[in-house]
């Protein structure tokens, strides 16, 4: 049986991913820092782990992908289109792509075989340090009582996700991983419930019920010295006794208060000069006119974005979001929030926006995969 191969973006000529045989793998460019073990590690837990259910759509620098199982053209595909991107949805470019179809077998066409262009690492010109050797990965938890499915989502995908990182980014040595809710979260520790504030403990309907203390290095977050495959449920099982004016930014903007990482403070040493962020927000929040929260039509977002980037030492570039938010997929909620949606799309290139209802965030987490790369590998420390 032939194996089908196709590009996902529609943009690139080297293309940022591939579909084999309806699942979706990373591949490495030529002049990426990539190397062949990690483009092989993605491929093969994203192949394990098809299922062949409904397309996922989602976007990455405000390019719109569908990830669609049921194709059954042969060859490697692409088309022409238009993406808009930068730090504030700003910049134009376009493109027109072309069709390549590989021989299914020695009878087909005369054209050369589709091959995984995995490159080698460029050297570095002496006495730069180019690339991250340290991630914080900081999880936005919506914690309101709609939330216990897309929280079950969140953790079953996440192993998968976090072995696939360690897999690909090859030249980090170190992992931060932190939780926060959508709200103050009463069942954490004592002195640290204040909006904002990194779980590590948790109570409440459905959640773990667990205090997930002590961590390897002492803080209230986990790290590669952790077991992240039990540390991760831990803390990520929130539980939906939450409020319901749920506030996952002004959460994350809260979490990134330098008052926060002082001596003694709740999220004391999480955030790294040194390191990329990588945030992923989980909620469903639509925009109710009776929730004065962060999806109500009349909240001020206009500093959002740049309150972010403050937080991160005013480094827009070391920053990645991927928001699974109300859009397009709307079947879990009520409606698009277009607060929310604007937030991600900030980001350009950097931000993945994907639909909180998606039935599995494998596939969106596969994305996400190569814009964490492409993010570490241009940060200079």
């Amino acid at each position: 049986m032939a194996t089908v191969v196709q590009r996902v973006s529609p943009m690139d000529p080297d293309p940022r991913l591939l579909r084999i045989d309806g699942c979706v793998a990373a591949q490495a460019p030529a002049s990426g820092r990539r190397r062949r073990a990690a483009a092989i590690a993605i491929a093969g837990w994203l192949l394990a782990g098809c299922k062949g259910d409904a397309p996922a759509t989602a976007e990455v620098g405000n390019v719109d992908t569908t990830l669609d199982p049921s194709t059954t053209s042969v060859g490697l595909e692409s088309s022409g289109g238009t993406t808009t991107g930068g730090p504030h949805g700003t910049g134009t470019s376009t493109g027109t792509g072309t069709e390549t179809t590989a021989a299914a077998d020695s009878s087909s066409s005369s054209a050369p075989p589709v091959t995984f262009d995995l490159g080698g690492t460029p050297d570095a010109p002496p006495g730069l340090d180019q690339g991250c050797h340290a991630v914080d990965f900081l999880f936005v938890i919506d914690n309101s009582g709609s939330m216990a499915a897309q929280q079950a989502q969140l953790l079953n995908s996440f192993d998968g996700f976090i072995t696939a990182i360690q897999d690909s980014l090859k030249q980090v040595d170190s992992y931060h991983v932190g939780v926060i809710t959508s709200d103050a979260y009463t069942g954490n520790q004592p002195g640290c419930t204040a909006i904002g504030d990194l779980v590590s403990k948790t109570a409440g309907f459905g959640a773990a019920g667990m205090d997930c203390t002590p961590f390897a290095e002492g803080n209230r977050f986990a790290t590669d010295n952790d077991d992240l495959l039990e540390k991760f449920p831990c803390m990520a099982q929130v539980g939906t006794s939450g409020s319901p004016i749920e506030q996952p930014v002004t959460a994350l903007i809260a979490s990134l208060d330098p008052s926060k990482a002082e001596n003694g403070g709740c999220n004391e040493e999480f955030i790294r000069d040194e390191a990329i962020l990588v945030v992923v927000i989980v909620t469903d929040d639509p925009p109710y006119e009776f929730d004065l929260d962060d999806a109500h039509p009349n909240t001020d977002t206009s500093m959002w974005y740049d309150l972010v980037v403050e937080g991160k030492n005013g480094n827009e570039e070391a920053i990645v979001v991927i928001g699974f938010i109300p859009w397009s997929n709307i079947a879990c909620t009520a409606a698009e929030s277009p607060n929310l949606i604007g937030f991600v799309d900030a980001f350009g290139e950097r931000g993945v926006k994907a639909s909180v209802c998606e039935p599995d965030y494998g596939p969106i987490f596969a994305m996400a995969i190569e814009t964490i790369q492409g993010t570490c590998s241009n940060f200079t420390p």
